[in-house]
């Protein structure tokens, strides 16, 4: 049976004097759409409307383990959708009844459409994620995957389906060119086959595209569940997959009190353990370099998130560390690097609909300056971007049926905080600072080009 979009009706927007949600310090928080199933993705369009990607509840299809859920089944559905919010502020949903997969009966943890951007020209581009062993996405894949050996973990945690048990889900691992109009996809890149084939970073094969940013030809995509960053041409030509390094920490870094299973982390000399990296979030800066955000992977420790820049060399290198659950990252008009934190603490540490995030803002010289802080309005936030009018809009509440908003930052009023992170990250963030007069943001519009369009949003 295929889901209808149920949350429809309840889809609400709302005006800053109306019902603005204020925060206990630093800023308010204006919301501007809710309703919203696993929210993921905001950006805006060359018009001026404000989209977010809606990966739906799943259904009740078939089901495979998931490493995003801790191993437990995520199941098929039609349920996932594009909301778009015009300046005028109609809204609607595009793309209705896409593929979705989530946990059952709950509906949280979504995967589907995942991001959506545009071109200089306007042409729109989505990503469309998976969470789990891409084999399991189709026959297809099922029998490509079926000539590789997996290793021994991944058979005894999220083996292989039966013929009979594929999700059937061909639409997702994508990369797509997008009519909106029409609803028509062209595929440029199948994530799916690649990490089957190729398997980039030479572990698990898993593969979630989470996040998207276009600049020029370029399609820059980061695969959370691949631990890889993409750099794909448009016209889907060439391609080139950037592993992630592994984090290492020491295990007392780990959450207190942790039980776990002989084998389940890889352990290394020292009293440490290498954890995978999960990017999550990616931006190009005013360098033109791609700049990669980590949510870290299980046991998911506080504090040892960090972000990559990767230039034309195409190497990543650590350029700022110690934050916790990076979801996204976008830059500001001024050059200023803009970091969402999925929460403050670590995800077992609590109910991974309502976790307590923030948003920091990293100055070229080096300064972290809270924006918002935890508990004061953001929680499980999990997308960002630039409005044409020069304000943040976050997609907030991430996970969860009909949870998810996008709300608006207004009001700021900052207090800086000792948060130091490398020493190679400060001296290069001074330089992009530099040359931040042409800020690139996920779009590749210029912000003076929509001002005009903004005063209703």
């Amino acid at each position: 049976m295929k889901l209808k979009s149920f949350a429809l009706t309840s889809l609400t927007f709302c005006f800053a004097a109306i019902c603005g949600t204020p925060s206990v310090q630093a800023a308010s928080l204006t919301k501007i759409v809710d309703g919203i199933s696993n929210a993921r993705g905001v950006s805006f369009g060359p018009d001026g409307s404000l989209y977010v990607a809606e990966p739906g509840i799943g259904g009740n299809g078939n089901c495979q383990p998931s490493p995003s859920t801790l191993f437990q089944p995520i199941c098929a559905g039609n349920s996932g959708s594009l909301v778009k919010v015009a300046p005028d502020g109609t809204k609607q949903r595009l793309l209705n009844n896409f593929e979705s997969i989530a946990e059952q009966p709950s509906g949280n943890q979504g995967a589907g459409i995942a991001d959506v951007q545009f071109d200089s020209k306007g042409n729109a581009y989505l990503i469309t994620g998976f969470a789990g062993y891409p084999g399991n996405r189709d026959l297809e894949t099922l029998n490509l995957g079926s000539k590789i050996t997996l290793p021994p973990q991944q058979l005894a945690t999220f083996p292989p389906s039966t013929p009979d048990k594929v999700l059937n889900t061909p639409l997702l691992a994508k990369l797509y060119q997008v009519d909106l109009n029409t609803g028509s996809l062209k595929s440029i890149f199948d994530f799916a086959k690649n990490e089957i084939t190729n398997n980039p970073d030479k572990g698990d094969l898993v593969t979630n595209p989470y996040d998207l940013a276009i600049n020029g030809d370029n399609a820059y995509v980061v695969d959370g569940g691949g631990n890889v960053a993409y750099k794909i041409k448009l016209d889907g030509s060439e391609s080139q997959a950037i592993p992630i390094p592994k984090t290492i920490v020491s295990k007392s870094d780990l959450p207190p009190g942790l039980q776990l299973p002989p084998g389940l982390l890889e352990e290394v000399p020292g009293g440490k353990v290498a954890l995978q990296a999960v990017p999550t979030g990616g931006a190009i800066g005013p360098d033109g370099a791609l700049y990669v955000g980590e949510y870290t992977g299980f046991p998911y420790p506080a504090g040892k998130s960090r972000i990559f820049r990767i230039g034309d060399d195409l190497k990543p290198e650590v350029f700022l560390d110690g934050f916790t659950h990076i979801t996204d990252l976008t830059f500001d008009e001024k050059g200023d690097l803009l970091v969402l934190q999925f929460s403050d603490k670590s995800q077992l540490g609590g109910d991974i609909t309502n976790l307590p995030g923030s948003l920091i803002r990293v100055a070229p010289d080096g300064t972290r300056t809270t924006l918002v802080a935890a508990g004061q309005g953001l929680d499980s936030a999990d997308g960002i971007d630039i409005g044409p009018d020069g304000k943040i809009y976050i997609t907030n509440r991430g996970v969860g049926k009909g949870l998810g908003e996008v709300v608006r930052v207004d009001g700021l009023v900052t207090q800086t905080v000792p948060e130091p992170g490398s020493i190679v990250g400060l001296i290069a963030l001074a330089s992009v600072g530099a040359t931040a007069a042409f800020a690139k943001r996920k779009r590749q519009h210029k912000l003076g080009e929509l001002l005009p369009k903004a005063e209703i949003v």
